[in-house]
């Protein structure tokens, strides 16, 4: 069974010479690789799909998926130097190298955004949040970058009531899809996979979040197609990418959203200013809010080929502008927008009521929704707090062990991603037995009588 869904051309369990592995991926036959890659998305999507069977009919429902790639998981197999004679045991795996406190090292600049800690208790100096770590460690793994779809419902911060029962309302974050590859390997090819994968299996399209290996792909490999799939992305970016990103018809693309040309320079420049500490958080907030006076809004939805119409602000009546004389006089709480004069005249989206945008159009940072706004925050770190957790709970050595070698003896992409999905599916099953079984605990009431806990609003089935 391992055989026929084995997508590589290389076996297992023998040190090949880097010769001898060339010329047997030279003489692979790839429609035959890629059926045998076909089949072995199959049978993982068979053992997620039944171990989330009861509650299948509500996460049908429940679009918003996480895909992350922070998963590494170690293979039974010694690695190799990486341009050594000879390839390791396990010949498809590949070395990850992460730094000990496991953070991207071009740091997230979504922690600036988040609300500030408690007060320090007195006597406790509090120190900076970005503050360098005078130890790091590598770490180092031999093994598989795990690419999981993970959902959450983005509408609820907690799955608990404050009586520490679950929510009825809010499901467990459970993992639906999964690919391994060599660590750092293809992230867009490996993601799009497992959403094409997601969809034809009856799950609606929504917002999509992921790790910054996904957006910081090619175009026209990851954020053009995810699009033209139905998801709604939603993206950190490094520090490098903040405030202006393209521009199109005049008008400029600031953290993944388009604003008109004359959005003045600290609304532009608000979350540079914030990650470089020159304003405070609540400034940011503030200036964060402003831009919304100056953002483009949609005349019409985008057509099959991803085009659309999108509005001056002064014309959708969101700020009054002096070179449109109509859009004046319309109260001193919408920004007054006073472009700067040019030889050539105005641009394109200031001469006009409406632009036309097309999906390559900033393609490659354009998000759906605005970057560090309370809308965003909540999606963002729901969807990528999910992975995060998902990580944490299947990773306990006491139960699933995922990044450990031990819990999978065997080597070979196949066999690996065989029982990597089916220790994902008991991690499933584990999730929803304890939610299944808190959500119809009986409690004991006052007085000796026995009154049931919230069960689902629906019925696990999906009915």
């Amino acid at each position: 069974m391992k055989d026929a869904m084995n997508p590589s051309p290389l076996p297992p369990d023998g040190h090949l010479s880097r010769e001898k592995a060339g010329e047997l991926m030279a003489a692979a036959d790839i429609d035959d690789l890629a059926e045998r890659e076909r089949r072995l998305a199959l049978f993982t999507e068979f053992a997620l799909d039944a171990s989330v069977r009861p509650l299948h009919g509500l996460l049908a429902e429940l679009a918003e998926v996480s895909l992350g790639i922070a998963t590494p998981v170690r293979t039974f197999s010694c690695g190799r130097a990486t341009n050594g004679p000879e390839l390791a045991t396990d010949p498809d795996a590949g070395w990850y190298v992460r730094d000990g406190d496991h953070r991207d090292p071009d740091a997230p600049v979504s922690d600036s955004m988040r609300p500030p800690p408690p007060p320090a208790k007195k006597g406790k100096a509090q120190t900076s949040k970005r503050k360098k770590k005078t130890s790091l460690k590598k770490k180092y793994l031999y093994g598989y970058d795990a690419h999981l779809i993970v959902t959450r419902d983005t509408e609820h911060d907690t799955v608990l009531l404050d009586d520490g029962t679950p929510n009825p309302d809010v499901l467990p974050a459970l993992v639906l899809g999964v690919a391994l590859d060599k660590p750092g390997q293809r992230p867009a090819y490996n993601g799009l996979k497992v959403l094409n994968r997601l969809q034809e299996r009856g799950y609606k399209p929504g917002y999509l979040a992921g790790d910054r290996a996904y957006n910081n792909s090619e175009p026209t490999e990851w954020q053009i197609p995810v699009r033209a799939m139905g998801y709604k992305p939603v993206y950190d970016y490094r520090e490098d990418q903040l405030g202006k990103q393209a521009g199109t018809e005049g008008s400029i693309l600031v953290e993944g959203r388009w604003y008109c040309p004359s959005m003045p320079e600290p609304l532009i420049n608000a979350t540079i200013d914030l990650y470089a500490e020159r304003i405070d958080r609540e400034t940011w907030v503030r200036l964060i809010a402003a831009r919304r006076g100056y953002r483009l809004m949609p005349k019409q939805n985008a057509d099959d080929d991803g085009y659309q119409r999108m509005m001056c602000p002064a014309e959708a009546g969101k700020a009054q502008c002096l070179i449109k004389p109509h859009t004046l006089g319309r109260g001193i709480h919408l920004p007054l927008i006073d472009p700067k004069p040019s030889p050539a005249g105005p641009v394109k989206v200031c001469r006009q009521n409406a632009i036309t945008v097309s999906p390559e159009a900033g393609a490659k940072q354009w998000q759906v929704l605005e970057y560090g706004g309370p809308d965003w925050q909540k999606v963002y770190f729901r969807l990528r707090n999910s992975v995060e957790g998902y990580n944490g709970y299947a990773k306990n050595p006491l139960a699933e062990g995922i990044e450990a070698a031990g819990s999978r003896r065997i080597r070979g992409i196949a066999a690996q991603t065989i029982l990597l999905a089916f220790q994902l599916a008991h991690a499933n099953r584990r999730k929803i037995k304890k939610w299944l079984e808190s959500s119809y605990s009986e409690v004991s009431a006052p007085g000796g009588e026995v009154s049931h806990g919230r069960g689902p609003a629906t019925s696990p089935s999906g009915s």
